[in-house]
């Protein structure tokens, strides 16, 4: 008797994500390592993936706050909406002592020169909203991150939330330093406005650690594009779902102030 191959259809899974209390998570990276397929939940965490035929691998959610989930292919493949409940992140918190006269001072783009603009466009069906952006940079002591500040020229878009997202860059690795997420909303309103984004956590940028921060937009309403003023600088544009990155010579001008400890 002769067996064929066997052959699998494609599968769409809508689901929600929620913590432990039953509250949803709103933007977390759902998808598989190092692939070419993933998405990001919505506001209301709220998703729907769709994957090919003959992938069995688990799958993968992840986000800041919470501990990484796996769901594997016996539990998504059975069902055509799926629950998933995210544990939260374990944190250990250290005090911070910042001087009365230490008064915040520019990290990383102080002397930066504008060349022109940089954009994420398309809608929230394009992959362009699981780009992050931003550059690469190293200060030679301890500072706690104060304010993030960032050249927004226009926004065409109806409403654009942008997340931030930083990074010790250790070898090929990756590693989120932030336990909250960090958003900003924006409208045509802010257009040719520099944001000034202050972080809800206390944020230690090592000395003599590489690090990355980048930008991306992750929901939008309508139609758009969001432009943001350019510079030349070292940098990475990374896909938040799949991890994969590319190095690049300009990036959005990206400004950085801090205390030093």
């Amino acid at each position: 008797m002769m067996v064929g191959p066997t052959f699998y259809s494609q599968t769409t899974i809508k689901g929600h994500v929620v913590d432990e209390r039953g509250k949803s998570v709103e933007y977390v990276n759902i998808g598989f390592e190092e692939d070419s397929i993933g998405v990001i939940s919505d506001v209301q965490g709220y998703f729907e993936i769709t994957i090919p035929a003959n992938r069995r691998d688990s799958l993968s959610f992840t986000h800041v706050s919470y501990q990484p989930t796996m769901v594997s292919y016996d539990i998504y493949s059975k069902k055509s909406e799926l629950t998933v409940t995210m544990l939260n992140k374990v944190v250990e918190l250290n005090e911070v002592v910042v001087g009365k006269k230490n008064r915040p001072r520019t990290l990383s783009g102080k002397s930066w020169v504008n060349v022109g603009v940089v954009a994420f466009i398309g809608d929230n069906k394009d992959n362009n909203k699981y780009l992050e952006w931003g550059p690469i940079f190293k200060n030679r002591k301890d500072y706690l991150l104060s304010d993030i500040l960032l050249s927004l020229k226009e926004c065409t878009f109806e409403q654009c939330t942008l997340s931030f997202n930083i990074y010790e860059i250790h070898g090929n690795q990756f590693v989120n330093i932030l336990n909250k997420p960090i958003y900003r909303i924006v409208s045509p309103a802010d257009n040719d406005k520099e944001l000034d984004i202050s972080p809800w956590e206390d944020i230690i940028l090592k000395g003599k650690q590489q690090n990355c921060i980048c930008v991306s937009p992750v929901n939008t309403k309508g139609n758009g594009a969001i432009y943001f003023s350019a510079t030349f600088k070292s940098s990475f544009v990374r896909n938040s779902v799949k991890g994969k990155r590319r190095k690049m010579p300009i990036c959005p001008a990206i400004v950085l102030k801090g205390c030093e400890l």
